[in-house]
């Protein structure tokens, strides 16, 4: 399950706040089982954030939005508003392929910002992070679910209110978005 919350405009530089909001927002979706995040947090070795004996999450936040996904199995979860890629950044993230069939498309900022949450997804799957290197993740769009090369990883991709969200798995699974207000975070609304 996704739950995600829309967050009131913060300022340049309010990324402690997003990553405060994020984490309230995992403590929401754990309800009762919250009271133990503290004792039972740990980290992977290449820094993944974990519960011992689970379950599982995936944390992110972008501008106006974060989002947790917590699953019974390993999963990654991104989200991103539209934006636009610069040529360069499109040449250091993304495959040739890649390239080729986001600028095809009907919509290339939208299939690049769709493109960028699949492979955060996998790299929070993972645990490796962007030291597993995006532009080595080669996806396809076209023709059923996203799919990654290489991998037996399975993923989703939907777009809520503008925001491009992805999530992978190990196993099948149907990816389900709760949306929370942002109130129930019970945190400052205004983070300056």
């Amino acid at each position: 399950m996704i739950y995600l919350a829309q967050v009131p405009e913060t300022p340049a530089g309010q990324k402690a706040f997003l990553h405060k909001a994020a984490w309230a927002l995992l403590g929401l979706a754990l309800g009762e089982r919250a009271s133990r995040l503290a004792d039972s947090l740990r980290f992977g070795p290449h820094g993944k954030p974990y519960l011992e004996n689970g379950p599982h999450f995936s944390l992110s936040h972008t501008k106006g939005l974060v989002l947790c996904a917590v699953e019974e199995w390993n999963t990654g979860a991104d989200g991103e508003y539209l934006r636009s890629f610069s040529p360069r950044l499109r040449e250091r993230v993304f495959t040739p392929e890649e390239r080729e069939e986001a600028l095809s498309s009907s919509s290339p900022d939208r299939a690049f910002t769709t493109l960028w949450t699949l492979k955060e997804s996998y790299m929070k799957l993972t645990g490796l992070g962007l030291a597993q290197g995006a532009e080595t993740l080669r996806f396809r769009l076209e023709g059923g679910p996203p799919f990654l090369e290489g991998s037996e990883a399975f993923f989703h991709t939907a777009v809520w209110e503008g925001y491009s969200i992805s999530q992978c798995g190990e196993q099948p699974f149907a990816m389900e978005i709760c949306p929370v207000d942002f109130h129930l975070l019970n945190l400052k609304e205004d983070p300056q």
